[in-house]
């Protein structure tokens, strides 16, 4: 599924590109305000600027993907948290099973000098 949705933003990119190619020498106008009316003249003013096509296309392709990142990264945060807090745990986890570790070895030890000393004390009584 990740393999699809990025072939299909690499294709989105390519036509956009071609379409900048294709319309490099028209121009659009685009809107930059909403219509304004002059009560002295009594006429309606579009507040407009003129570009090429594909500027507007390639300031359009950056708009959506600064757009995408900053929808993207809440989740990226997120997922970033829980990797944090589940590496936290294996390390809590690992240390815990340490000190389970040595603390049968330290038994075991015990366990040893305690069976020495028996047998020393049977063979001195006999």
């Amino acid at each position: 599924m990740k393999l699809i949705i990025q072939i299909m933003a690499f294709l989105a990119i390519f036509l956009g590109i071609y379409l900048m190619i294709l319309n490099g020498g028209d121009a659009v106008t685009v809107n930059v305000m909403p219509p304004r009316f002059d009560d002295i003249t009594g006429e309606l003013y579009h507040t407009t600027k003129t570009m090429s096509v594909a500027f507007y296309t390639l300031a359009m392709m950056l708009a959506g993907l600064f757009a995408g990142i900053c929808l993207a990264i809440p989740f990226y945060l997120a997922q970033l948290e829980q990797v944090f807090v589940y590496k936290r745990e294996l390390e809590r986890s690992s240390i815990k099973k340490d000190d389970s570790v040595s603390q049968v070895k330290v038994l075991q030890a015990k366990v040893d000098v305690l069976e020495k000393a028996l047998k020393e004390a049977l063979k001195n009584q006999y």
